[in-house]
């Protein structure tokens, strides 16, 4: 991964343009029967060229809509990202875009002994990068199991889940580290079916027939697979989810037996003009955001 650069926050004046601000705490506009999840790597809240600029992270993220937001590569107390605390920032940036009050689970992944944030007055532990679940509503639950080499799975649920448990994941990155997804996805699998059906999305590292994922694919669906199937999938057409290449390696997965049917799928291209009229996306992964329709479930 190149390095990643300090940048002043660019202008979002266009994305936060776009952010439907929806009723307070709890009040949703669409029917009580929909669910909508989305899955974003947000590269450490910098664009696809490397600087950083959480602002931009943040009204991309209240474009979503959703009534679960599944993050990776989520920063807390590391100094080359301002010592930011990144979860709760996005949490308290979405809950200004978007009139509502928004929640978040963090998970820690990677543990560093970096203190240098704490040196300076600005941090309250380690720099760390982790996974974070962040929901418009309380949260009735959240659990989470650590897999091999530092990797985490973390679940949450709401009420707009309707009982239906959503896990975010990010697996061993690389062609070389095929045998560590292995390892997590046997790892991650048991402690889903002790969830219940759920959805389970993320960054998988792993492009759709990559065997490591024919375990998953038994018991689950690829939500953008069905969508396509029914002339529902939107947003960049070939599913692509990064911006540089063709390559779709984050998905929304859901179990055969939930009891949720898929509406829509979209991989959004986040890409917008700089001043140097270069076309900037808002991280190295484009987001994917799935509708279900859902029936309550104990």
């Amino acid at each position: 991964m190149r390095p990643l650069s300090i940048a002043l926050a660019v202008s979002v004046a266009v994305a936060v343009a776009g952010v439907a601000r929806r009723p307070a705490d709890g009040a949703r506009v669409q029917a009580a029967d929909r669910l909508r999840v989305a899955t974003f790597n947000i590269y450490k809240g910098a664009d696809n060229n490397g600087r950083y600029s959480l602002p931009r992270t943040i009204a991309t993220i209240a474009g979503f809509d959703a009534d679960v937001v599944g993050l990776q590569e989520v920063m807390r107390n590391h100094p080359q990202f301002n010592c930011d605390d990144q979860p709760a920032l996005i949490a308290d940036g979405l809950t200004r875009l978007t009139g509502r009050r928004w929640r978040y689970v963090f998970e820690r992944s990677w543990i560093t002994a970096d203190r240098e944030c704490i040196g300076r007055g600005r941090g309250d532990g380690v720099a760390t990068e982790g996974l974070a679940l962040l929901v418009p509503e309380p949260i009735l639950a959240s659990a989470h199991i650590r897999l091999a080499e530092s990797r985490v799975g973390l679940m949450v649920k709401t009420a707009s889940t309707h009982g239906v448990p959503v896990v975010v994941t990010h697996l061993a990155a690389s062609r070389r580290n095929q045998q560590q997804r292995v390892e997590q996805i046997a790892q991650l699998l048991p402690w889903l079916a002790s969830l219940g059906p759920g959805i389970l999305m993320g960054d998988l590292n792993a492009r759709p027939d990559a065997i490591e994922l024919e375990p998953i694919l038994a018991h689950h669906r690829d939500a953008w697979i069905d969508a396509l199937a029914i002339g529902a999938n939107h947003g960049v057409r070939s599913g692509s989810t990064r911006p540089s290449f063709e390559s779709r390696i984050d998905f929304v997965f859901y179990d055969a037996t939930a009891p949720l049917t898929v509406e829509s799928v979209e991989v959004r291209n986040t890409g917008s003009l700089d001043d140097e009229e270069e076309l900037v996306e808002a991280s190295d992964h484009r987001p994917v955001i799935a509708s279900f329709r859902a029936a309550s479930v104990k």
